[in-house]
């Protein structure tokens, strides 16, 4: 019998992944998404995720620096699923740049019927990952690997169920009842094709190394107002296994999460401004009152 807590790695072309999978019901707590289910957790602890104002599919978290957080998926379907996760448009398995409009979802994790997965940093092997981590946009894995884009502060999700196979029947010519008949005057069977042949299997590329150095430009005093971004955390041990799964090209559900500090969820209207601060318009308006301070002068 299969030990649960080993993870599934898809052979057929994509690399797939179920960390950690067990049977389970869907957890009652909020979590965006009708096949998968999604959350974040910020050392060991839930984070909220907010629905963004304008009523688009997004979701926000608050992003602390030098938290490290996992995303756990929750297979809430009878069926095998694959779901490629990318984190500053960078794929969490292979590190490729998958932000491109037309770039393929690349490597993915698998999960079985009704099975959950807890996704904890980038994949380096078969046995290790590199914990995601909060850190300064600019010394991000994406930015110290030359690859920054524009989904930094993303974590998107893309769900494809598993192709399933089929044979495409091929007719013969419209006179086939005069040309084609046998001895007994019955025409022949329609002939079927082979299908498909599954697609070689893939090889694990890591994400770059630790120690890279960063590009030029990225080193230096950070800016007035900074942006998290997902770095390169510590190593830490996830076995994981290889399966067979052929994914359907299109995705069947998407999922994307955007991550800022609280400042930067303020800004965008995600936090409520405080009222706390010294706002004089807003204490003239509601007449608030206070205990009197010595003067200042």
């Amino acid at each position: 019998m299969r030990d649960s807590r080993i993870p599934w790695l898809a052979a057929g072309g994509l690399l797939l992944l179920s960390v950690q999978a067990q049977a389970h019901g869907v957890d009652a707590t909020y979590s965006p998404g009708s096949l998968v289910g999604v959350s974040v957790e910020l050392d060991g602890r839930s984070a909220r995720l907010y629905p963004a104002p304008d009523g688009s599919a997004r979701h926000y978290l608050e992003a602390r620096e030098g938290a490290c957080y996992t995303v756990r998926l929750d297979n809430r379907t009878g069926e095998r699923l694959g779901v490629a996760l990318t984190v500053d448009g960078l794929n969490a398995i292979s590190g490729r740049d998958t932000s491109s409009r037309w770039a393929p979802p690349g490597r993915m994790y698998v999960l079985g019927p009704w099975e959950s997965a807890t996704v904890r940093g980038w994949r380096t092997s078969l046995s290790e990952v590199r914990r995601f981590t909060f850190v300064e946009e600019r010394v991000s894995y994406a930015a110290r690997s030359g690859k920054a884009n524009a989904k930094m502060g993303w974590i998107e999700i893309a769900v494809h169920r598993e192709r399933r196979p089929y044979v495409r029947r091929r007719w013969a010519p419209l006179d086939f009842w005069t040309r084609d008949r046998d001895a007994t005057g019955a025409p022949p069977e329609p002939r079927e094709e082979p299908a498909p042949r599954a697609a070689p299997p893939a090889t694990l590329n890591a994400p770059a190394g630790e120690g890279r150095a960063e590009r030029k430009g990225l080193a230096g005093p950070a800016p007035a107002q900074s942006y998290p971004g997902t770095g390169w955390g510590h190593a830490d041990d996830d076995p994981a296994e290889i399966v067979s799964f052929d994914p359907e090209p299109n995705a069947a559900e998407r999922i994307a999460l955007r991550y800022e500090y609280a400042s930067g969820l303020r800004a965008l209207g995600i936090f409520p401004r405080p009222y706390w601060g010294r706002d004089r318009l807003r204490e003239r308006d509601r007449a608030l009152s206070g205990f009197a301070p010595p003067p200042a002068w």
